[in-house]
């Protein structure tokens, strides 16, 4: 396999992806102000089917960290998370609490919550207050939270200090109502052989996690993978999620047929690392063709340097 990767390249995706959990000091918190410049996102929810989305939104809050202008930015995070109109969102890379917090108050029907959440067991101790951190978003019409914890924390080192967030949700749409585990992560980073393994091992420990937990629930895994599910970024390497694709009987990407069509996940490279897993359980549910990278960047100038350097990923359900 080509390298696919040049060194310049390298260093800006080391930065907007971050390697291990990384800390700072964040001095002052911007909060979000009114813009007159505002942008429109299209709808792509629907009413009657549930809709899944995960964005990473690249050092959200943080002063020292990706996009300069914070308050631009939380206004485009806003603009997306409301316009998309997803039922759930699973995010990454979230620094600020008080960023998220402020963003999720103008989000008219949603709650949510981030890994450092009191109401999240493990949350505060392995997430702090200035960290990247995972957290969820959800329709409070659609979807209640009945219980929160961080996972597979023997295997901190291999999801790069950021264990995944578990959320069990109780969804009700067209009078039905079904329990399903959403679990939100953010893989290690770095396209070295050593950050390879550390993917690998994390992907073995999540695999055999859900193999003896969740026989025969339902479950979503989503975020940023910072692999390819087709191969690695890696060169010469397999992708670290092959135990996943391989076992179809069980675990399906919705997202695979993205990587498989060559469509690119963030803003500066061709693969495709944002990525949902789902269980058989849900993998019946799943509307066919559904998956897709959002390109809000049509509606967003200077996106990848104003918001992230990440594009959303949908997917879509039958209930």
């Amino acid at each position: 396999m080509l390298l696919r990767h040049s060194v310049v390249l390298l260093v800006s995706f080391l930065i907007g992806c971050g390697g291990d959990a990384a800390f700072e000091d964040l001095s002052a918190e911007s909060s979000l102000g009114t813009r007159q410049d505002a942008v429109t996102i299209p709808s792509q929810g629907s009413s009657t089917a549930l809709d899944i989305g995960c964005w990473n939104v690249e050092w959200f809050g943080s002063s020292s960290n990706g996009p300069t202008n914070e308050t631009l930015q939380q206004s485009n995070v806003k603009d997306v998370l409301l316009g998309a109109n997803m039922d759930i969102w699973g995010l990454e890379e979230i620094v600020s609490t008080t960023a998220f917090n402020n963003v999720k108050s103008q989000l008219s029907g949603y709650a949510g919550l981030v890994a450092s959440d009191s109401s999240v067991t493990n949350g505060s101790s392995y997430y702090s207050s200035s960290e990247q951190k995972v957290g969820i978003l959800y329709k409070t019409s659609v979807a209640s939270v009945q219980s929160a914890r961080i996972i597979l924390t023997s295997y901190d080192s291999d999801f790069a200090g950021r264990p995944p967030l578990e959320v069990k949700l109780r969804v009700t749409l067209n009078g039905t109502t079904r329990d399903i585990v959403v679990i939100v992560f953010h893989a290690k980073a770095f396209d070295d052989a050593t950050s390879w393994q550390r993917r690998l091992n994390a992907s073995n420990a999540l695999k055999s996690y859900l193999d003896s937990t969740y026989p025969s629930t339902p479950v979503v895994v989503l975020g940023d993978w910072n692999d390819d599910v087709d191969t690695s970024i890696t060169s010469g390497k397999a992708s670290p999620y092959q135990n996943f694709v391989s076992d179809s009987a069980d675990y399906f990407f919705p997202t695979k047929a993205l990587s498989d069509a060559g469509v690119a996940s963030t803003a500066s490279y061709s693969d495709m690392i944002d990525h949902q897993l789902v269980t058989n359980e849900l993998k019946s549910l799943y509307v066919s063709g559904s998956a897709k990278v959002y390109r809000v960047d049509s509606y967003i100038s200077s996106y990848a340097s104003t918001t992230t350097d990440h594009f959303p990923v949908l997917t879509r359900y039958n209930w």
